[in-house]
């Protein structure tokens, strides 16, 4: 759990109080695309965040979505090329944390996940408006998921899903998942595979681009389980019918 210190502008007697706010989880929202079936989502996602103390961060061109929404988020981080000087400092007058992150070695997302585990200390991220739109941009997006899934309880969110990393092993439980697709994505080859649970179960098999796809299978009970002996293996889980609507 991360802490920090807010100066608030003063007491009643005129002395500024320093108060402690503790980050439970953090929503970043990225700058890519929202289809329709995302905004509500999102829109959740803010409420909840807000209500479970976590911290809602806005990556770069990201903040457009939150203002349009109506949500100001507590720190809005990137090499700003989406976002006009202007809307930072008027954002900053707000209270907002501005984060530059100008490194153009890595792209604004891979810098906010490193910015969100290792200055806020945080574990829980969900990430919203990152898995649309171009190809070349949702590589790098699943890329950073491998890279930050090893360290955080990570997750892709989007109209359709949740997409995250495989961390040796993965137990889904519930009532809603029967029915539900569950795909499963191999970034390079991911040997010794066993999944229950599904219409097509695997017994410690390989997936592999260009070899074999995992992709499109139905969950059928109500526990579901994925191991991985080696390899990147990232699990895309649609969301219930009716949260799709």
């Amino acid at each position: 759990m991360a802490t920090r210190s807010i100066r608030r502008p003063q007491t009643s007697a005129g002395i500024p109080v320093t108060e402690t706010v503790s980050y439970r989880e953090a929503l970043l929202v990225a700058g890519g695309p929202l289809a329709e079936g995302d905004i509500p989502l999102l829109a959740a996602a803010v409420a909840q965040t807000r209500a479970g103390r976590g911290v809602v961060v806005a990556v770069d061109g990201g903040t457009h979505h939150l203002l349009r929404l109506g949500a100001l988020p507590d720190i809005v981080t990137g090499d700003f090329d989406s976002l006009d000087a202007v809307t930072r400092a008027d954002l900053a007058a707000q209270g907002v944390r501005i984060v530059p992150t100008p490194d153009q070695d890595y792209t604004d997302l891979d810098k906010a996940l490193s910015f969100v585990r290792s200055d806020l200390a945080i574990a829980q991220v969900r990430v919203h408006a990152a898995s649309r739109g171009r190809l070349d941009h949702l590589y790098s997006v699943l890329s950073a998921v491998v890279k930050y899934g090893r360290s955080l309880d990570l997750r892709l969110v989007d109209g359709i899903g949740e997409t995250w990393l495989v961390n040796g092993e993965v137990t889904l439980a519930g009532a809603d998942l029967p029915g539900r697709t569950l795909s499963l994505l191999a970034l390079g080859p991911v040997s010794g595979i066993t999944t229950t649970g599904v219409r097509w179960p695997l017994t410690e098999e390989t997936l592999a681009p260009g070899v074999r796809d995992g992709t499109l299978n139905e969950v059928v009970a109500e526990t579901v389980t994925i191991r991985v002996n080696a390899g990147d293996l990232l699990v895309n889980l649609h969301h219930p019918p009716l949260a799709e609507i």
